[in-house]
């Protein structure tokens, strides 16, 4: 259902990754699975591939956070029945939200992740839920379709973040919510991506040189937002937007280098004193966003 490729591999390789995945799905666990598919990238340092790999295996805990936040986080609470989630990855809201809605579809551009998800879901020993390739630019969906739209970890790769939005709102009933956890562009801390610092404040045309030279990968299909663009390429598909300052899961927490919970929780000190909580909207690391259609 995708109307262009992935932007990390051509059409063809994404087939022969997938093809990977698939050969390796029966006989390995999702930890192990997640480890070979990393191994299988020549040009991902050793280091990212331990730390992408660790966020992975934190979905579930990730998802817990988020559904926690949607019930008590903002000023309403959302309630929803159906439910998608642009950018599903490796599967780990859609295990968890599963049990909670009664309807809940999963889309990412890559099909070597939708198929890989398939090991999370049956090592927690539940049905997969529909699952589509395709790119929240051009979601297969009528308009109206959904209550809750989730994306978490996504908007920074795509190619169009305008369009994702009004994809979005467009399947969005009237009323319905969309939540957005993404990295800001002008964060004081490192790009977690790349765990660098100060990449967001170069000019865009510099980012990918300066990444390349810095930690010898691509930088170019990545591209977060500042607070003022995210207000303004949300604004013509949503009548309220609502931004907190994002945070971790105690559980994820506990399992950091004691140098990086320290960090944590001075940010979380912070957070808490009104004069840094608006010093943070602009330049913190990243946000929860709850962006609400009209009724």
């Amino acid at each position: 259902m995708r109307v262009f490729p992935d932007p990390y591999l051509s059409e063809q390789e994404d087939g022969e990754r997938t093809e990977k995945v698939l050969e390796a799905l029966d006989r390995l666990s999702l930890p192990e699975l997640l480890r070979y598919y990393w191994s299988l990238s020549d040009i991902t340092p050793p280091h990212l591939r331990k730390q992408f790999t660790e966020s992975a295996l934190a979905g579930e805990e990730k998802a817990r956070r988020l559904l926690a936040l949607l019930a008590t986080g903002f000023r309403r609470p959302v309630e929803a029945r159906r439910v998608l989630e642009i950018g599903s990855g490796t599967g780990g809201f859609l295990a968890v939200a599963s049990s909670q809605f009664e309807e809940v579809v999963g889309v990412d551009v890559a099909m070597r992740w939708l198929h890989l998800s398939r090991r999370r879901f049956r090592d927690l020993g539940i049905a997969a839920p529909p699952l589509v390739c395709c790119g929240g630019e051009s979601l297969p969906f009528p308009d109206a379709r959904f209550d809750l739209v989730v994306l978490t970890a996504t908007l920074e790769f795509t190619r169009d973040p305008a369009r994702v939005l009004a994809e979005a709102g467009r399947v969005l009933a009237p009323g319905g919510a969309l939540f957005l956890n993404t990295v800001n562009r002008y964060s004081i801390a490192p790009e977690p991506h790349v765990n660098l610092w100060g990449v967001g404040f170069l000019p865009r045309p510099w980012q990918d040189p300066y990444v390349r030279w810095r930690r010898h990968v691509s930088f170019k299909n990545i591209r977060p937002l500042s607070y003022r663009e995210l207000r303004h390429l949300a604004s013509p598909h949503f009548a309220s937007c609502e931004v907190l300052l994002a945070d971790i899961p105690d559980a994820v927490l506990a399992g950091l280098p004691q140098t990086k919970r320290a960090q944590v929780r001075f940010y979380r000190f912070l957070k808490r004193l009104p004069l840094f909580a608006l010093f943070l909207r602009w330049f913190g690391p990243e946000w929860d966003v709850k962006l609400q259609r009209a009724p």
